[in-house]
């Protein structure tokens, strides 16, 4: 006669009791690590985007804009060819940030400080030198863990804040 082996009912059992348990850890600790991850790029993602457009400008030798639209969370960088016309404009790089990243912040203020296109829309235009021609000022988002700042000064400079409970410390 043949011996059939298996496994018992017991096993089984004890078995996926196991795996759930592992999948509800990894769960637990996974999720809040990816609203972190996503936070953090958002905020990279403005930070590297500013400096694209001033770079931009000043390897082109011509006015480039950063543009931010908070109600769809997209993020460009346009080259003003003629600076006296939008319609030859250079649409240069763009992105989308995360949908569960917000423009807001804890303390009393706009989000975005930018100068104003239209509605959700807000705009810097950087010079040939690299500095901020119009619409110095900050973007606060808010997500994941936390609240971070990404500050655009005159001359071209970007420094990123976080919201420690109290107040905005440097670092990210």
């Amino acid at each position: 006669m043949r011996s059939e082996q298996g496994m018992s009912l017991a096993e089984v059992t004890i078995v996926m009791v196991l795996v759930a348990i592992i999948t509800t850890a990894v769960a637990t600790y996974s999720i809040p690590w990816l609203g972190r991850e996503e936070m953090r790029g958002a905020v990279y993602t403005i930070q590297e985007y500013l400096q694209l457009a001033r770079v931009q400008a000043v390897s082109r030798n011509r006015d480039c804009r950063f543009l931010i639209d908070s109600g769809s969370r997209q993020v460009f960088v346009v080259d003003l060819n003629d600076p006296s016309t939008g319609s030859d404009d250079i649409p240069l790089y763009s992105a989308i940030l995360s949908s569960r990243v917000t423009f807001a912040r804890p303390d009393t203020g706009s989000a975005v400080t930018l100068a104003a296109v239209s509605g959700s829309l807000y705009q810097a235009t950087f010079a040939s030198d690299g500095s901020v021609s119009a619409g110095a000022g900050l973007i606060a988002v808010q997500g994941g863990d936390g609240n971070y700042r990404i500050n655009l000064y005159g001359a071209g400079g970007v420094r990123v804040e976080r919201w420690n409970g109290s107040s905005w410390v440097a670092g990210s």
